[in-house]
């Protein structure tokens, strides 16, 4: 695994260095947040050498904005800000700093709350480190991530804050109860527009057209069951959901300020845990998303297309990780996946039509036509590769191509010219993650009944549900989210952040 991770990173392809207009950078971190969202486990398998005792998926409600809001109030009070009233109902925001000199932390409330000492010179004289007050500690794992937290947070603090200025919750004699309603009201009409924003803005941008198409208009997903329960399996975590890796640019523009680009080192190495100095950010760390949104590679930060390539070293020079891309290889197989080959060949009887318009994939049960273009593909880059100890024994070669890591498959099929060249997954990569995804959006029900007129219906019927009423003349407590979608009525990252942006205009933090 360490000589393949060592060949994709020297993969001198030209689409390489093409950025991705489809895909902005910001995608590339959301779809981290939704990793998170899927996936929880106890251990992790890359960093701990592909020890597998204990592993499972103990996410149980997927893509319910577990990894924002944890437990709840109740179970994760740290990540809730405090109230007068016993129960939290919003999330904690924690201040900026205007430089590395603001002792003060005298910035915006534009970082998540992190629990840090007074001073540096404190920070230095103790062995502990200033916790981040989150839900999920790895949405600190770098400071992208946790600057997309951030966004998460506001959009239920905005959401809450409305709902009380509208004055269309009608108290009870029971604070207490108010703040509960008030909290469980504001989260699942967060969780509504997260998944829309799955549903019509990460979905069509990263899944290959036709598999789109299909499951746009009735493919079935294939059932990754857990008890009966939707969870991602660990196929899906460990090999075909880690291609968001090969997407990472070597160097990111934060914002428009003076020294405003950092490398991708930098960035890890930026959180609570590695670098408890460095927080809260400060203004030069504060991402303005518009950079980040943006199809134009010269004016934001465009992903690099997905395929057998990675930006050299990711990881190596942060403590802790290690390489990326032996670390993803290494993981999936440590779980003793599925073969890609039993894979296909079960997926025949179900999307054998998807399966068929692809070079890479067409072919009889028990066929590996893959095979030969993986063997040339090792073949010529073990040879060009610098070092004996890196080049692979046509073995190996063998092996590996007959029955490719997931990861390797993942990125190499979305490389093709079927996947469009690297601006999205290839056909078996978009299968599995749209079964995965699409399964739990389709059966994961929220709502009673499948509210029609799509979020704004699905707003509604929340509203209807909270106020204990029915009827087509009652108020719609989540009017004022009309504005959520934009003018086009089609929700996405960039009109979530200017629906924030508005109202914060209108009422600073």
């Amino acid at each position: 695994m360490k000589r393949l991770a060592h060949l994709i990173r020297f993969n001198p392809d030209e689409n390489k260095a093409r950025p991705n207009p489809n895909l902005p950078s910001g995608y590339t971190y959301f779809l981290q947040m939704v990793a998170h969202d899927l996936v929880h486990s106890a251990i992790s398998t890359s960093l701990g050498d592909g020890q597998t005792a204990g592993l499972s998926n103990v996410r149980n409600a997927p893509l319910r904005l577990e990894t924002v809001y944890g437990g709840g109030p109740t179970e994760c009070p740290h990540a809730y800000e405090a109230s007068q009233i016993a129960f939290r109902s919003k999330l904690r925001l924690g201040n900026s700093r205007i430089d590395r000199n603001d002792q003060n932390h005298s910035g915006p409330k534009k970082d998540i709350a992190r629990g840090t000492t007074s001073t540096a010179a404190e920070l230095a004289r103790k062995t502990s480190y200033p916790e981040a007050l989150i839900a999920d500690p790895r949405n600190d794992s770098h400071a992208l991530i946790s600057q997309i937290l951030v966004l998460f947070h506001e959009l239920h603090n905005c959401i809450a804050d409305e709902l009380v200025r509208g004055g269309t919750l009608p108290p009870t004699a029971n604070p207490f109860a108010d703040a509960q309603r008030l909290f469980t009201a504001a989260r699942t009409a967060c969780v509504l527009i997260y998944r829309d924003l799955i549903r019509q803005d990460l979905l069509p941008r990263i899944l290959h057209q036709d598999v789109w198409q299909a499951y746009s208009t009735g493919q079935a997903p294939f059932p990754w069951r857990v008890g009966g329960e939707w969870r991602a399996p660990l196929e899906f975590t460990n090999g075909f959901f880690r291609f968001g890796h090969s997407m990472i640019r070597p160097i990111y523009r934060f914002n428009d300020g003076p020294a405003n680009a950092f490398t991708i080192e930098q960035i890890l190495a930026h959180t609570s845990d590695k670098s408890p100095s460095d927080v809260p950010l400060e203004a030069a760390w504060l991402v303005n998303w518009d950079l980040f949104f943006t199809s134009d590679p010269n004016a934001g930060n465009v992903s690099i297309r997905i395929g057998p390539w990675s930006q050299v070293g990711i990881g190596e020079d942060v403590p802790g990780e290690g390489d990326l891309i032996a670390r993803d290889l290494l993981s999936s197989i440590a779980i003793q996946p599925w073969s890609i080959g039993s894979l296909v060949d079960r997926l025949r009887t179900t999307h054998g039509a998807l399966l068929e318009r692809s070079e890479f994939l067409a072919g009889l049960i028990g066929s590996r036509p893959w095979a030969a273009r993986i063997a040339d593909w090792l073949t010529k880059r073990s040879d060009e590769s610098f070092g004996a100890f890196n080049k692979l024994s046509a073995q190996e070669i063998k092996t590996l191509a007959n029955d490719p890591p997931i990861p390797l498959f993942v990125r190499f099929e979305a490389g093709l010219a079927s996947g469009n060249q690297g601006e999205r997954l290839g056909i078996l990569g978009s299968i599995v993650v749209a079964d995965v995804i699409c399964g739990v959006l389709q059966y994961d029900r929220l709502l009673p009944g499948n509210p029609a007129g799509g979020l704004q219906g699905e707003l509604a019927t929340l509203s209807a549900a909270t106020l204990g009423k029915t009827g087509s003349s009652q108020t719609n407590i989540f009017a004022f989210l009309a504005d959520i979608e934009g003018p086009a009525r089609k929700i996405s990252l960039t009109t979530v952040r200017q629906f924030l942006n508005d109202r914060q205009r209108v009422t600073p933090a």
